[in-house]
């Protein structure tokens, strides 16, 4: 942005496409006016974003979220099991413990302590943990103490092999939580942060939910434990609600099903759409100099 407001100044006829939206719907809605200023058209990933920007004059579009071409709902279950030899009557679960070492190290105990709880009645179960070359390390370690047999895996096209062959998942709140819409994987999303920052954070955002799922639903679908809701007995109550019981599964897959349609699974690349936008707004700005050339 700071970029963009020299430029603007330099040259006030080079039009001006940020790609993606500030959250001012989440937090600091004086951003949407500011940016209005500089700004001549803006590309937004969700598709509630536009009205927060064009009631302050900010032309904006929804393009979709480029998280629908990762390929998460491409995934193989056959392969799964066939490059991790697990039979055809193996259950999986897959537990996604974070990218940061500061989320792995806060969540993997609590996780751990879930499945503690769950391991005894869930007999021929998997569990598959996607790691990230900076805490694939730690979660070796971890996962050692561990009472189900793990798979390590690493790159996404495991993971979303993983997501295919699993029931059901457990994760830390982030962007995989759209990955898992995506793939129609039920999951139960947890965090936990400093006690001081959280209640900081909370001071500040202005919506319900942390995960964009159910922010965009406008409801609690797929369960939220943070905080001190983050801890094994509620974990394992919730996680296990979905690997016994059909019904739990099938509401997520729906639910999540409008959400991965919104955010433009099944219709033009959110990459193509944007750049549709950008020659749009290039195309016209053209045509507004030729006229005024004329005039």
């Amino acid at each position: 942005f700071r970029v963009a407001r020299r430029v603007k100044k330099a040259n006030p006829d080079i039009p001006l496409i940020h790609y993606v939206a500030p959250t001012v719907w989440a937090w600091r809605p004086g951003r949407a006016a500011k940016i209005a200023k500089f700004l001549d058209h803006l590309l937004a990933l969700l598709p509630f974003e536009p009205p927060y920007f064009e009631k302050v004059g900010l032309d904006c579009s929804f393009v979709g979220h480029p998280i629908v071409e990762s390929g998460a709902d491409a995934g193989d279950a056959d392969r799964f099991r066939a490059t991790h030899n697990l039979e055809s009557d193996t259950r999986v679960v897959t537990i996604l413990p974070g990218s940061r070492r500061s989320e792995v190290t806060k969540l993997l105990p609590d996780f751990k302590g879930a499945l503690d709880i769950l391991a005894p009645r869930l007999p021929r179960v998997v569990a598959a943990v996607p790691t990230v070359p900076a805490t694939k390390a730690l979660v070796e370690e971890a996962v050692k103490s561990w009472p189900l047999p793990t798979v390590i895996l690493e790159g996404d096209q495991d993971k979303y092999d993983a997501f295919a062959a699993s029931e059901a998942a457990l994760a830390a709140s982030g962007t995989v939580a759209l990955e898992l819409a995506l793939a129609r994987l039920p999951a139960v999303i947890a965090y936990r942060i400093h006690s001081l920052t959280y209640r900081l954070y909370r001071g500040l955002i202005k919506v319900r939910f942390v995960n964009l799922v159910n922010i965009m639903l406008n409801r609690m679908l797929v369960p939220e434990l943070l905080q001190e809701d983050c801890r094994p007995s509620r974990l394992a109550e919730a996680l296990g609600r979905l690997l016994d019981d059909p019904a739990a599964r099938q509401e997520q897959i729906e639910g999540v099903a409008e959400v991965a349609a919104w955010l433009g699974q099944g219709d033009t690349p959110p990459s193509r759409r944007a750049a549709e936008v950008v020659m749009r707004v290039i195309n016209a700005r053209e045509r507004e100099a030729e006229q005024s050339g004329l005039a």
